[in-house]
């Protein structure tokens, strides 16, 4: 059983948080700062798979080979990317300032970095804010809240979650989650720009911390795609304290309920992201049913999220499945065209768009209008090839897209 709880990483015992102002930015928090109060503990990361990578990406892929963090430090407004040896330099002294700060050593802080490409940090106001933000140290709501706020760019909302599951062996375990993405988001993460920062009170090992970090970022944030750029930075990263006390999960002893419970929070903090893409005015749920396999499946389900011409189309209230049916054919996935169905569904209603190949009615597209003026909008396609599901998320193409990325570095 998930029960959602009413905050975000503080409902989770042993871990604080603080977001406080440096200046990075023009306006509002921009440096955020998760610690652990039990010194480091296990921990396990996924990154962009870019080739062009920030230095805190470097950095901090790097830290976490050894399996254990203390505390995650990161600011907004600059990404620390394409900055050479002096980005490294600067990365590392935020990982070395942290440490000294909270008794721990380098290697053991993770470093992110969200912003403007090819800028310098202020390294004079990062390291006022670290020294700020690590006597901001607290395990209030508010602390949270601070801490999401802090990493936001062009978000409109913070986006964060916490809930509680039961173990297997019946221990009550907590999970919490903070994350920022609204554009340049098409992650392709391997063991959101997008952050995400999650902490959890169970006792679990670092290996199998790993292996279940993977599954739920496959099945949550590389299943999102705003504007399909894949970006400098993203990383995900996620602490286990083990203060819940459980039977120690491992690999050769997986908990169902754990792996259900962190897919559960990446996937929630996925939906946040893509409902406030950048001028987003509405969330683009897409559902593939009965694909060959589960890589058609997601292939397809990406391709669809990601189609400018699909999210132009619900920008426009215009019920196009032909856009919809080309994403679905350049995709990759294997399917008989002559077979697919496409709905659109909305709290509004539902409405048959093609069905087993055959176009719908003009007076089905009246409908489709009218479903279409709904904020949240779902795409199911059944490919009848097989039995796999998979759903990705994304918004519409809107002006007010074009209008923020057009004056970004201004």
């Amino acid at each position: 059983m998930t029960t959602v709880l009413e905050g975000g990483i503080t409902e989770v015992p042993g871990f604080s948080a603080a977001g406080v102002r440096a200046g990075v930015k023009r306006r509002g928090l921009d440096i955020m700062l998760i610690a652990s109060e039990d010194g480091p503990v296990a921990a396990a990361g996924a990154f962009t798979t870019n080739l062009v990578k920030g230095a805190p990406v470097i950095l901090t892929s790097k830290n976490i080979r050894k399996g254990k963090l203390g505390a995650i430090v990161a600011n907004s407004g600059i990404s620390n990317v394409f900055t050479g040896a002096r980005g490294l330099r600067d990365a590392r002294r935020m990982a070395q300032l942290t440490a000294r700060l909270l008794k721990m050593r380098p290697a053991n802080v993770g470093v992110a970095s969200t912003g403007l490409i090819g800028a310098y940090l202020p390294m004079r106001r990062i390291e006022a804010g670290i020294r700020a933000a690590v006597k901001e140290l607290s395990n209030t709501r508010e602390a949270s809240l601070n801490a999401a706020k802090a990493i936001m760019t062009t978000d409109t909302v913070p986006k964060e979650i916490a809930i509680q599951i039961e173990l297997e062996d019946g221990t009550p375990v907590n999970i919490g989650g903070i994350a920022k993405g609204a554009g340049m988001i098409a992650p392709r993460m391997k063991t959101a720009t997008m952050l995400a920062f999650i902490v959890t009170d169970a006792s679990i090992t670092q290996d199998a911390l790993r292996a279940a970090l993977q599954p739920a970022v496959d099945q949550s944030f590389n299943m999102i795609n705003i504007d399909g750029d894949m970006s400098t930075s993203d990383m995900v990263l996620v602490m286990a304290n083990g203060r819940a006390k459980n039977r120690r999960i491992t690999l050769e002893r997986k908990d169902k309920e754990f792996w259900e419970g962190l897919e559960f929070v990446l996937r929630e903090l996925a939906w946040m992201i893509a409902k406030d893409g950048e001028g987003a005015t509405h969330l683009i749920e897409v559902l593939i049913k009965n694909a060959r396999n589960l890589e058609d499946a997601r292939t397809a389900a990406r391709a669809i999220a990601g189609s400018s011409l699909v999210k132009a189309a619900v920008f426009g209230r215009d019920p196009n499945w032909g856009r919809i049916a080309s994403a679905l054919g350049y995709s990759g996935a294997i399917f008989d065209p002559s077979k697919i169905s496409i709905e659109l569904v909305s709290e509004r209603g539902r409405v048959d768009l093609v069905t087993r190949g055959k176009p719908a009615s003009k007076r089905a597209h009246e409908r489709a209008r009218d479903i279409l003026r709904s904020r949240e909008i779902e795409i199911h396609v059944d490919l009848m090839t097989g039995k796999a599901c998979a759903t990705s998320w994304g918004c519409d193409l809107t002006y007010d897209y074009v209008k923020i990325n057009s004056r970004y570095t201004t």
